[in-house]
């Protein structure tokens, strides 16, 4: 990724993980296309996200003009709504990196827990969903708040389950450019269900001890 950085698409990115995220990877110089279904709402969390830059580097626009504008796009709408928007953005999203970091989470009785997906996880939907791209599912244990905090250093690994060499590559120099954090190559897209479970498991833990852990693999 040397030269100019290519932009980078959030999919339903006006929500905290989606906006946090941006914000992380404009400060590492990437320009950031916020989308939402409503173009004005995602033009406004775009324009707090510059006040926070001093800079430019971030835009609003609808989902598909975000997909059809970027290199590279991240998948970050809540699950329950996957289904019904990818089908649309396909065709602007053929040939690219998609990265997902969806989880199909329910939290009924305030307790966090893990819904059951047909297709084996949110990942592997999203990759039936957009076949002709290349998708890769990461992110899934990052604090939306303390990414929202520039000032607070991002600690932890971020586990990467792709089968594309092209999308794995591209989401571990992705991380690698948010600084302390460590991309960890965790296998195929099959090991997402994993994965996105792992995220309902650390939300209780840090229910339950009043933190915002994360995950670091030791040993590596």
């Amino acid at each position: 990724m040397a030269g100019t950085l290519p932009p980078l698409a959030f999919i339903g990115g006006t929500g905290p993980e989606g906006r946090g995220l941006a914000l992380r990877l404009a400060a590492a110089g990437h320009p950031v296309i916020l989308g939402s279904r409503d173009a004005a709402r995602a033009q406004a969390s775009a324009d707090e996200l510059n006040a926070i830059l001093g800079s430019n580097r971030a835009a609003g626009a609808t989902n598909v003009d975000a997909s059809a504008q970027a290199a590279i796009a991240f998948l970050v709408v809540p699950y329950a709504g996957q289904a019904e928007a990818l089908p649309s953005l396909a065709a602007a999203l053929a040939g690219k990196v998609v990265i997902t970091a969806v989880v199909p989470l329910s939290f009924e009785g305030g307790r966090p827990s893990v819904l059951p997906v047909p297709e084996g996880s949110a990942a592997q939907q999203a990759a039936l969903l957009l076949p002709a791209s290349k998708l890769t599912a990461a992110y899934h244990h990052l604090s939306a708040k303390h990414l929202a905090d520039l000032a607070h250093p991002m600690e932890g690994d971020v586990l990467v389950c792709t089968d594309d060499a092209e999308a794995k590559q591209t989401t571990m120099e992705l991380t690698a450019r948010i600084p302390d954090l460590r991309p960890i190559d965790a296998g195929g897209l099959a090991n997402a269900n994993t994965v996105e479970a792992m995220t309902a498991l650390l939300l209780g833990i840090n229910r339950r001890y009043k933190v915002s852990a994360g995950v670091r693999i030791v040993g590596v």
